[in-house]
């Protein structure tokens, strides 16, 4: 390829050639220290994702929001040292694992947390959550999912920081490599804007629904047990397909709007809770959770596992529990951990198919079905 060094540069940039690409092959490479300077950068982000008509309250101090109660589930669950497994996502710890995700030990004041409220919201969004047993009322199920949906918007918005980043990846590299990146890049873009537009939506109806402008347009499945839950955790997916393997929806058709699912597992008042919410009007997720709800309540805990830890980073584990479990069972939850972080392989429609590997330390005790 042959371009004047006037011309628009071939990388969509909006900038001539002589100013972005002309001579890229030659510029000294990104070092790990700006790598890591980025991913530290970018971590430390402070916002507050109240609704805009609260923002006149918010305090200037924004603080480290926990996604999971620290006093009420991680405590429980935690070893005698107030430590618990999770995945420590950041650019050293990827470099010293070769790429792989693995569950470390993490103290449980840093577990979880995130610079995304305020501390005035943080406390009076949450208190309902955060000083009240659970008893799955609405105001609670809401602020658990508010909680979720904006942790994810702090995550998307981190992703497309560094999607700009990763631009600047194609420095030394010669103009074929510049090229793949750069398509790479702008793909990933496209999807983290579709993604935010989304989520943006999805907190906008839950917004209205916090102010009370809005009631009755979300739908929740809690599953509850005597016994706390080892696995506690907070996240949002658009699921693709099913527990019976079935294709649910299509993410790569940017012109659909992904049909959100928001998912928390915790412990309150010595008991567990898995709780499924969405918007009612989602008919895909329906048939996600009624896919769910067909597998035999033995199961169910096994199901869990499978598709915790297949979908979601912001997963913690009881490390007792970890102990119990077999070679066998670790190297499973070590490949549901990976799937999908590799951005170049296709997600299998069979990673939450039962597949006769059993996981045992939790008994379902109920089904309690709200606005169905």
């Amino acid at each position: 390829m042959k371009i004047g060094r006037n011309e628009k540069c071939w990388c969509n940039s909006g900038k001539k050639f002589k100013h972005c690409h002309y001579g890229r092959e030659n510029e000294a490479p990104i070092s790990k220290g700006e790598a890591i300077g980025h991913t530290k950068k970018n971590s430390s982000r402070k916002l507050c994702y109240v609704s805009p008509d609260l923002k006149h309250e918010c305090s200037k101090k924004i603080i480290n929001a926990h996604t999971i109660s620290k006093s009420g589930s991680l405590k429980e669950i935690a070893d005698e040292s107030n430590h618990v497994l999770g995945l420590k996502i950041n650019l050293p710890n990827i470099m010293i694992n070769k790429g792989k995700l693995i569950p470390e030990k993490i103290g449980i004041n840093q577990a979880s947390t995130f610079k995304g409220f305020c501390s005035t919201h943080d406390k009076t969004l949450f208190a309902c959550i955060e000083d009240r047993v659970f008893v799955g009322d609405e105001e609670q199920c809401l602020a658990l999912m508010y909680r979720s949906v904006a942790k994810e918007l702090y995550a998307k918005e981190s992703m497309l920081n560094t999607s700009e980043f990763i631009k600047g990846g194609d420095r030394g590299r010669q103009p074929l490599e510049q090229m793949f990146l750069q398509k790479f890049a702008a793909d990933q873009k496209l999807g983290i804007n579709a993604a935010i537009k989304e989520l943006s939506e999805l907190k906008h109806q839950l917004d209205d629904q916090l102010l009370g402008n809005t009631t009755g347009n979300l739908s929740h499945l809690i599953i509850e047990s005597s016994e706390p839950m080892p696995v506690a955790v907070s996240s949002i997916v658009a699921p693709i397909s099913d527990f019976s393997g079935n294709f649910i929806q299509d993410l790569g058709d940017l012109s659909v709007d992904a049909q959100q699912l928001i998912f928390n597992s915790f412990s309150s008042d010595g008991k567990g809770y898995v709780v499924f919410s969405w918007v009612k009007e989602s008919k895909k997720v329906l048939g996600f959770i009624n896919s769910l709800l067909a597998i035999d309540e033995s199961k169910m805990f096994s199901a869990l596992i499978r598709f915790f830890f297949a979908v979601a980073e912001n997963t913690f584990t009881s490390p007792l529990w970890w102990k119990t479990l077999t070679s066998e069972q670790k190297d499973k939850i070590q490949k549901l951990i990976m799937s999908g972080v590799n951005p170049m392989e296709f997600e299998p429609s069979s990673f939450l198919v039962d597949d006769g590997l059993e996981f045992s330390g939790w008994e379902i005790a109920a089904l309690h079905k709200t606005n169905f």
